[in-house]
């Protein structure tokens, strides 16, 4: 039984199992099966709330559909399997003690663990790793305007994308905010796939020979003008820019510290525990 399934059945069988009595329960219970009952405590809050303010879109009903079949499938479980079988008290163990270790260790990091990462530590982390950072697909920096015919004047936009300053950024930014339907000016290394998206080309193109051959294009197209202007690019299955790699090599930095701040966590708890004697071996050593 996959884990989420095996999780719903124990809180089934913890919350609702034993909710078996007579008919005085049977008052404000919201449905019954075999004897068990079914109550508006047992609503999670926001579903009753919606219920009550008259929501229609059968939340409730399919709450209780479902604890009615958890239910069916419980009993059906008692009556097919041995005592031995029945018996999970190890497993409820088991996946208790595996949620309260991991909300401690939640907790842990976020009280405890020092997450900044520097820029010194992303730069020699990627140094130490660069055959790794390889290319799976064709990367650009690149200006894009998508824009009206009538509303542009393609002489100052083709200026203003291809020459890189803070100055021309801004008035670029600010000509495509107020005339154009769509635009990208920042610097940041973008996936080929996800540009080329936006703008009408030939379905067969080669992206290589497009990126070699092309540093600004223009593509009219039912009215409208499409103006991309190339500051950069790398193909696939060179080495990836730092740049491109930042959040990873930040994500993989995080979880590499997370590991060894835990394991080191837990090697003092132990180490404490034998020094004040809490903890003991009795195995005999052959």
């Amino acid at each position: 039984m996959p884990f989420p399934q095996f999780a719903i059945l124990l809180i089934s069988l913890v919350l609702f199992s034993c909710k078996n009595g007579s008919g005085d329960q049977k008052e404000g219970a919201l449905a019954e099966y075999s004897g068990n009952f079914l109550y508006k405590s047992d609503i999670p809050e926001d579903i009753w709330k919606k219920f009550s303010q008259g929501d229609s879109s059968g939340l409730l009903k399919s709450f209780i559909d479902k604890w009615l079949e958890n239910q069916v499938l419980v009993h059906a479980a008692e009556e097919k399997l041995t005592d031995e079988e029945k018996d999970k008290e190890k497993l409820i163990e088991d996946y208790r003690n595996s949620l309260l270790i991991y909300e401690y260790h939640q907790k842990l990091v976020k009280e405890k663990m020092d997450t900044g990462v520097t820029e010194q530590e992303i730069t020699a982390f990627y140094e130490n790793n660069i055959s790794t950072f390889q290319l799976r697909k064709n990367i650009v920096k690149i200006r894009y305007v998508k824009i009206h015919k009538t509303k542009a004047d393609i002489g100052k936009l083709k200026k203003l994308m291809q020459t890189q300053s803070p100055v021309n950024d801004s008035l670029l930014k600010a000509y495509a905010e107020k005339e154009a339907d769509n635009f990208y000016v920042d610097s940041n290394w973008l996936y080929l796939d996800d540009i080329t998206k936006e703008i009408p080309l030939d379905e067969n193109y080669n992206q290589q020979r497009f990126l070699s051959n092309n540093k600004f294009i223009s593509i009219e197209e039912n009215g409208m003008l499409y103006l991309l202007y190339i500051i950069d690019f790398r193909i696939r299955n060179a080495t990836s820019p730092i740049e491109f790699e930042k959040d990873k090599i930040k994500d993989i930095i995080k979880y590499r510290r997370k590991l060894d701040f835990l394991k080191n966590n837990q090697k003092s708890l132990v180490e404490k525990a034998i020094q004040k004697g809490e903890i003991k071996y009795y195995i005999k050593n052959k």
